[in-house]
């Protein structure tokens, strides 16, 4: 598994308008009227948003959690913000650490002074709909060292939500404890909330038992009930309206109290989507509406006082589901499962949409085995059990530890907050995360980035045709002064080990400098490991998301050959041993001379020229190798003329006839004058076809004449009736001077400046062979010429 996402320009995530919040003492009201359905346009966490209410687009991300009761020996029932490294969701920075130490420290708490119960968990961080604030919804509950079991924690826990505002996540108001529930319900756990457009309001949900009465002090602490999620409405956070049950399910088989908690509820574009913790099972489920108007819909019965506890036998999930509509097998089969686990308990699970892609992820707390696990997909609409497992960090960035174990032997260095518990995640924007960063003692900021060698910018897995560098710059957001303490180099190659430099970088370390990277032929990724000198050195082990890049240094392989003025191209892009994949071929081009360039293809004509001309193929791979190949169109003729008058087949005289129409021939080439050129080289066709066999013997016309035919292919119809004239006058069944005055017509013919004059040429030919005397031309040749005359006409 990669944990690496692309740090680009933000894209949607947590909605604008997805809110929660209850302010202190609550005001029940009468429930409205329902509004008209409307499409779900709510922006929640994951609604297709892109950017913040003013227009700025989202760039980070923000984690509000808590660490658990006993967190290495002190309180973890606190909250703790998390910034992430960019806009990477699975790599964060914990913030708010005591100075010059290993240690950071929540930043709300209710122990001092003491509130509620002293114990804040759940953390449900929203966005006003208007953009404006933020709030922070928790339950009020503590079990650190309390000496109490659950059962009594849900008999007689806190019936109170912990809200608290703020502008920009740093300034935050004090604690506001509302009472939602009255003395019937035993707790009140995991709230959260989600904007109603259509409405105008936001709905609050939490989970609680309900008992038949409000005795509090004598209730069975032994027999609990079981947990509904429980739902009201608010306009403003100081009136709420009196909830009423949103999902009553008794899931206990016998009197365990089992029901249905930690809902959280994500939008897209066109669905509303619901996950809810079963605890017959620990599992955690996943449903979805298509319109606002069912947003409200109970899942079970409708709840009726006074409140049941246990009943049997087991409500199942195909109980009246109303609109809600289960992802995958409706009997809950279709669930996140940790791969290899048989069971564990999983809970809390928190959903965001990426702010880059089209990605969404779901982080659900292994509340038995240490802490948030991690999955994506491309759609809400994938069954849970489809969901790419992701794994689950072991890095710990704080004096606990100083070791980072990460899952995957093969992916970079990543971690999700320091021991998260059931929480949330929000986008923000870059601004609003400089500010929390500044806002808090937190860790030095390093950034990795690749360029070449020129210092060019590389853009994420870019092909590359030299190793690149990585660049490191940082940013101080509490003005130590100090660089990082060093530096050193986390690499992996071709989806191998991760590869850990035994070399730390402690000296020269300076703003934008440049470190190299051991690349390899394929793929590659490179991420730095550093630490604070300000936040106990060693003890926090910090890292920079990784940069990916692909590495290709062979050029393409480029065959290309002339036979006569055709050329013939082939380019291949060779894999290296033990690559599985490299850049492949981007362009291939051609030209003639210093002529313009083509793109290439299997077989190209050249065209006839009487001049050696010079190709240049040049073959280009998507990391800018370049491979140039160079092959020559020689001009036959004169070589071949040459040739056969070296070899006694035709008089010197004959030779400088021939040698005069190249001449004219190149004269006009080099002219540019096409025309020109053609008709001299149909004249130099007329004399070889008419010259008898003491001009040009039959050996050297055999030869000659093929060669001349590449030249005169748009006249292949009276070339050929020429050289057929040519071959019946040397058999004898043409007379010579009958021969000569057919191939006069055929010059004529050939040299014929328009169709119109070619055509008559050939109908004088076609009379003149139809009207010889059997002296002159035979009957067999006769046959044989006036076929191929009747077809050049045709054509």
């Amino acid at each position: 598994m990669r944990a690496r996402m692309i740090a680009a320009a933000a894209a949607s995530a947590l909605g604008a308008g997805m809110l929660a919040a209850n302010p202190t003492s609550a005001q029940v009201q009468d429930e409205p009227a329902r509004a008209e359905a409307t499409a779900p346009t709510t922006a929640g966490p994951g609604a297709s948003v892109e950017t913040a209410p003013d227009g700025t687009p989202y760039e980070r991300y923000v984690f509000a959690s808590f660490h658990g009761g006993d967190d290495g020996g002190r309180n973890g029932e606190q909250i703790w913000l998390s910034a992430s490294k960019g806009n990477d969701p699975f790599n964060w920075y914990e913030l708010n650490y005591d100075e010059g130490t290993a240690v950071s420290q929540p930043i709300l708490q209710t122990v001092n002074p003491p509130q509620g119960q002293t114990g804040l968990r759940d953390p449900s961080l929203i966005r006003s709909a208007d953009g404006e604030k933020f709030f922070l919804l928790a339950t009020d509950l503590k079990t650190y060292q309390d000496g109490q079991s659950w059962s009594y924690r849900q008999s007689r826990g806190s019936r109170n939500l912990v809200v608290y505002e703020s502008t920009d996540l740093v300034n935050w108001s004090d604690a506001r404890f509302v009472k939602v529930e009255d003395d019937s319900a035993g707790n009140v756990w995991a709230p959260e909330a989600f904007y109603d457009e259509s409405r105008g309001e936001y709905i609050v949900f939490w989970a609680s038992n309900l008992y038949p009465d409000e005795n509090i002090a004598t209730r069975n602490t032994s027999q609990i009930s079981y947990n509904r999620i429980r739902i009201s409405t608010t306009k403003d956070f100081v009136t709420f309206t009196e909830p009423k049950t949103w999902v009553n399910l008794d899931r206990s088989t016998g009197r365990q109290g089992w029901g249905m908690i930690d809902s959280t509820m994500i939008a897209t574009d066109d669905r509303i989507y619901r996950l809810t913790k079963d605890e017959n099972g620990f599992r955690v489920l996943l449903q979805y509406i298509s319109s606002l108007e069912d947003l409200h819909d109970t899942w079970g019965d409708e709840e009726t006082e006074p409140y049941a506890v246990n009943k049997n036998p087991i409500t199942p999930l195909t109980r009246e589901p109303n609109a809600w509509t289960m992802v995958g097998n409706p009997n809950g089969s279709s669930k996140w499962q940790i791969p290899g686990l048989n069971g564990g308990n999983l809970e809390g699970p928190l959903v965001f949409k990426d702010n880059a892609e089209d990605m969404y992820y779901v982080f659900i707390d292994y509340a038995s085995g240490g802490g948030y696990v991690a999955w994506r997909a491309p759609s809400m609409d994938v069954p849970p059990n489809e969901w790419e497992y992701l794994g689950q960090s072991w890095c710990n960035t704080t004096g606990l530890s100083s070791t980072c174990n990460a899952q995957d032997p093969t992916s970079p260095y990543w971690s999700l907050p320091v021991s998260p518990r059931h929480g949330s995640v929000i986008p923000v924007t870059l601004e609003e995360w400089e500010t929390l960063m500044a806002g808090y003692n937190s860790p030095v900021h390093v950034e990795a980035s690749l360029v070449t060698t020129d210092g060019d910018a590389v853009s994420e897995d870019e092909w590359l045709n030299e190793a690149p560098e990585l660049e490191v710059t940082w940013t101080d957001f509490n003005d130590t002064g100090l660089a990082p303490a060093w530096l050193r180099l986390v690499e992996g190659h071709n989806d191998g080990a991760r590869v850990v430099s035994a070399e730390r970088i402690t000296s020269g370390i300076a703003q934008g400098m440049t470190m190299p990277v051991n690349a390899v032929e394929g793929t590659n990724w490179a991420q730095l490991e550093y630490r604070d000198a300000s936040l106990g050195g060693d003890a926090v082990m910090l890292w920079t998301p990784d940069v990916s890049y692909k590495l290709d240094t062979t050029a393409p392989v480029v065959g290309a050959t002339v036979d006569g003025f055709e050329l013939s191209v082939s380019v291949t892009d060779p894999l290296p041993a033990g690559v599985r994949e490299n850049s492949g071929v981007a362009s291939c081009e051609y030209r003639v001379g210093d002529g313009a360039w083509a793109a290439c293809a299997d077989t190209v004509d050249l065209g006839a020229s009487i001049s050696d001309r010079t190709v240049t193929v040049v073959a280009t791979d998507n990391a800018g190798n370049e491979t140039t190949v160079q092959v020559v169109a020689q001009n036959e003729l004169p070589e071949t003329i040459d040739e056969l008058a070296a070899g006694n087949h035709m008089p010197r005289s004959v030779v400088r006839d021939l040698q005069q129409f190249l001449d004219a021939a190149a004269d006009a080439e080099a002219d540019g004058d096409q025309a020109e050129t053609l008709r001299q080289l149909r004249r130099l066709a007329a004399y070889v076809a008419a010259a008898n066999i003491s001009k040009i013997d039959a050996e050297a016309w055999g030869t000659l004449w093929p060669v001349l035919l590449d030249y005169l292919t748009p006249q292949s119809d009276v070339a050929t009736l020429q050289q057929r004239v040519g071959d019946l006058t040397r058999s004898g069944d043409i007379a010579t001077s009958t021969g000569r005055d057919l191939q006069e017509h055929l010059t004529a013919a050939a040299a014929a400046p328009t169709a119109q004059e070619r055509r008559t040429h050939l109908q004088a030919l076609r009379a003149d062979v139809a009207s010889a005397r059997a002296n002159k031309v035979s009957q067999d040749a006769k046959t044989a010429l006036l076929a191929l005359i009747d077809a050049a006409l045709a054509s």
